[in-house]
């Protein structure tokens, strides 16, 4: 993960959940999966798949 970050320039924090807790916890179907969450720390909506800019201004419109 950490070559794949630095090739593309990523710069936000990239967790790995080697033991799967996480993804049991939060049912994580796929690869990648995005959270969006609210200000108060709710997850509003949850995206499995690649995301590209049209879909994330779209779930940032409705949690806003």
């Amino acid at each position: 993960m950490r070559a794949f970050a630095q090739e593309h320039g990523l710069t936000f924090p990239i967790l790995l959940d080697e033991t799967g807790a996480v993804a049991q916890i939060y049912r994580v179907r796929g690869v990648p999966t995005s959270f969006f969450i609210n200000r108060q720390g709710v997850i509003q909506a949850q995206y499995t798949g690649p995301l590209n800019e049209s879909l994330i201004e779209k779930h940032l419109d409705q949690i806003l």
